[in-house]
């Protein structure tokens, strides 16, 4: 027999009102993850999310087991449900205005984005609001609801990795990305010895030219590297500074390997001719930044997880005597 889940009458309310806006959102975002390479990875987010919250099903259930904490006091306790209301509302209006315009003018990015978007704080604000109570009845502190609402960061904000960016973000993304790249692989080069001669995006060489544009200039390495960090972050580490450094990293590594895969790419055609880097060699270079990535990501966790205080330190009990100890 399945465990029940034990969780408050209007939490449940609140979390079947999020599964009908995540389906919905999952819905008109399938069309793009299926033509977009670029964002085919956004097939896992809804799979990502259900497994992130059902991984935190034993802390949603200890929190509503849970007795309130210390009073934060009334004004911050008004301030945080005006914020976490604002949230709640704004985003949700906001999700049912795009889902209109989505429905009037497809084919454009901006309505999927801004679903995204308002999805996520609508979300996160209902997320604070579903803690309010325990099982017993008794009022939630904002400080605990605030913690509450952590646990879902990763299931609602990941969403706007997953989606299409609003095209002149994108360009704008892309060409400062691009402009770096080219630089960079230029200079490499000519510092290794090879005749090469930059003039805008493309790199040229004594029996032709590449454009850089043709290595990609990484922005959807970097989408499908984030929304990677970003899992990994959620999943395996506790605390918000370690979460943050991990994704800050994936977007490094994101970065760095792009750069060795332009390189790459560049020093191939190079040798072999500028229509050598199409198809194969080019696509096999691309998913291994990701593949990259992962990897050094992987490499991080447990150096992240390290607890530099001995072990026989960790758990001492009252009166500095270890736990256990007579």
């Amino acid at each position: 027999m399945s465990k029940t889940i034990k969780i408050p009458f209007f939490a449940r309310v609140d979390a079947a009102a999020v599964a009908a806006m995540a389906a919905m959102l999952t819905f008109v975002l399938w069309d793009t993850w299926s033509t977009r390479l670029d964002y085919a990875f956004g097939y896992l987010m809804p799979v990502f999310m259900a497994y992130v919250i059902w991984d935190r099903l034993p802390k949603i259930e200890k929190y509503f087991a849970s007795a309130p904490g210390r009073d934060c006091g009334k004004l911050a306790s008004a301030l945080a449900g005006l914020l976490f209301g604002g949230m709640a509302v704004c985003g949700f209006l906001g999700f049912m205005l795009f889902s209109v315009v989505y429905s009037i003018a497809r084919g454009t990015t901006v309505p999927l984005f801004g679903m995204s978007f308002c999805f996520a704080f609508a979300f996160y604000g209902l997320a604070y609001f579903a803690g309010a109570k325990n099982l017993e009845g008794l009022r939630m502190q904002a400080g605990d609801r605030l913690r509450f609402a952590n646990f879902f960061v990763f299931p609602a904000f990941a969403w706007m990795i997953a989606s299409p960016l609003f095209n002149s973000w994108e360009t704008l993304v892309s060409g400062y990305l691009l402009s770096k790249v080219a630089v960079i692989v230029t200079s490499v080069m000519d510092f290794l010895g090879f005749m090469v001669e930059l003039r805008g995006n493309s790199i040229h060489f004594p029996q032709g030219a590449v454009g850089v544009a043709d290595a990609c200039s990484g922005i959807r390495s970097l989408t499908a590297c984030l929304f990677s960090g970003s899992f990994l972050a959620a999943v395996f580490l506790d605390k918000f500074w370690k979460k943050v450094a991990l994704v800050g990293m994936s977007m490094v590594f994101a970065f760095v390997n792009n750069i060795i895969r332009a390189l790459f790419l560049s020093i191939w055609a190079y040798q072999y001719g500028s229509d050598s880097i199409s198809g194969f060699v080019h696509d096999a270079a691309g998913y291994a930044v990701l593949g990259l990535t992962i990897v050094g990501l992987l490499i991080l966790i447990p150096i992240f997880t390290l607890n530099p205080v001995p072990e026989e330190y960790r758990s001492k009990g009252e009166g500095g005597k270890v736990s256990g100890e007579k």
